[in-house]
This record gives structure tokens, sequence and C-alpha cells, in this order.
């Protein structure tokens, strides 16, 4: 089997309270809504492993299928569905964001920060709602955060200034909450993710002071420095992936985790502003329409 092109690590303490908060999230969206099936992919736009954002369901028994394009990038979402006790509720598939989708329907479908990543935002979740029965969940970048304003003003001290998430017009909610309606009613609509740090957009992999630091004329050196400096609380410490995963309460390493997270300020389901302040993604639930 090839290498992976995907990621193939969850790296630093804001990758692991991202995936909380997006278990944390379903779980409350779920728990009164029958979800007895549910499929994500083919495109994720996770800056860590692709495919994980139903772990949590499939623990509580809903029966998982999983599209990607990269057949090790399914494999590792094998293991870490075994690692959970979770593996025989589970079904991966291999799919490219333009192949055929299968032709069953399920109870939920969930997408996640993938509009930015895919030819023709537009095209790909009229694409994928169609296989939702009953309920749609589209995740995408708040483009309203503090973290978005800071990399605002980084980008005009930085030689070349690449488009990023937040400049993608299908995050912007004028452009896709028209379109979300054609699919159904929005039931819910959330800021996810929200914890006291910015969002940076750091490339996978990297921590946030780290990233940071190189992109600042100069500071290229200093941020070597720290990459050889023993690990802190955004760091490498918290490295999660085939082998070890513990992003649920009753996970083992779950403490050493939920301590740290406990020593962080976060503001998820503390009131829309707040939310819109913070918030590092944003979601919503659609009822999809007979």
């Amino acid at each position: 089997m090839e290498p992976s092109t995907l990621p193939s690590q969850d790296v630093g303490l804001g990758t692991a309270y991202e995936r909380v908060a997006v278990y944390r999230l379903l779980d409350r969206w779920t728990l009164r809504r029958q979800v007895a099936t549910a499929f994500e992919g083919p495109v994720d736009g996770m800056a860590g492993i692709p495919g994980l954002h139903l772990l949590g369901l499939a623990r509580r028994g809903t029966r998982v299928t999983v599209a990607l394009p990269d057949p090790a990038a399914l494999d590792l979402v094998r293991d870490v569905y075994r690692l959970h006790g979770a593996a025989e509720r589970l079904r991966t598939l291999r799919a490219d964001p333009d192949a055929e989708l299968p032709a069953q329907r399920f109870d939920l479908v969930l997408t996640y920060n993938a509009t930015p990543l895919v030819a023709d935002w537009q095209a790909y979740l009229s694409r994928l709602a169609p296989l939702a029965a009953r309920w749609l969940v589209v995740s995408v970048t708040n483009p309203a955060s503090y973290g978005v304003a800071i990399r605002k003003l980084q980008r005009l001290l930085e030689p070349k200034a690449p488009a990023e998430l937040f400049d993608h017009e299908s995050i912007r909610p004028a452009a896709l909450e028209p379109l979300l309606a054609r699919f159904g009613r929005t039931v819910e609509h959330e800021y996810l993710d929200c914890p006291w740090w910015p969002d940076l957009f750091v490339p996978t992999g990297q921590t946030l002071l780290g990233a940071t630091l190189e992109r600042l004329p100069g500071l290229s050196r200093l941020a070597a420095r720290l990459r050889r400096a023993p690990a802190d609380d955004h760091g490498v410490r918290f490295l999660y992936g085939r082998d070890r995963f513990p992003l649920f309460p009753d996970a083992p390493e779950w403490d050493e985790l939920g301590r740290a997270l406990e020593r962080h300020p976060v503001f998820d389901q503390r009131g829309t502003m707040l939310g819109r302040l913070f918030g590092h993604h944003h979601a919503y639930l659609i009822e999809i329409s007979e």
C-alpha cells in the first residue's frame, strides 16, 4: 500500500480540543434524534486524521460509513475504530471527491470543512445532500473569529499571502445558507471549537506559536529552536493516532488530556456572541425535506 497523502496523526492540544468539541456537538444534536446509520467523506478538512468525526456516534451504536480517496487513510480509520471497540459498526469506502457515491441513504450525513477544498463546492454539497434521509451536518470555518482578524493582519507582513480557508466563498453565510435551504430546514446552528486561543490556520502538524513565528520576517530561526524545545500544552506532547486516541472521557489516557483542557477557558455553548468571536468553526444541522 502506498503511503497516505493525508495526515496520519493529530498534533497538539488545539487539534485534540477540536476533536472533543466535534464529538460533544454531535452527541448533543443526536441525543434525541434517531441516527442508526451515518456517512462522512469523501473530503475532510480536519487538520489531523480524516474520517473520524463519527467515531463518537459509532461508539454509541450507529453504523458508520467513511469514504476517503486514500486507502492508507482508510486503514488508519479502521485501526482507530478498532481501538475503541467500534470496528464492527464501521464500513469504509474508497471514493474520490468526484466519484460515484453510495446508492443507499443514511440517517445522517456529515461534511467537515470540505467546501474550500473542492473544485465546485455547490455541486459537491448537492451531491452529498441526497445521501441524507433525515439529517445533514455541514461544518465550515468561522469567518468572523478574532483569529481570522489576526491572520489577516499577519498577512500584511508576509511577502506572499496565499488564499486561506476564510477567503473562500463557501464559508460566508450569505453564500452558504441559501444552498442549505434548498436541502431542508436548519434546526440547529452552533459555533464550535471555541477555545481562548485564536485559529491562525497553521499548517497541519505545526503548533500555533511555531507556525506564527515562521511566517513573520526574521523569526524563522526562533521557530526552529522552538521545534527542538520540550513540548508545552500546545506542542507534540499531545500526539494521537493509530495506537493512542484518548479523545473520550472513558478512554485510556484521557486523564492527562482532560487535565490539560481544564486549564484553558473555552466558550462552546456560551452564546452566539462569544461563539462568533472565539469559534474556529460553525455548523448547521439541516432537517432534510422530503
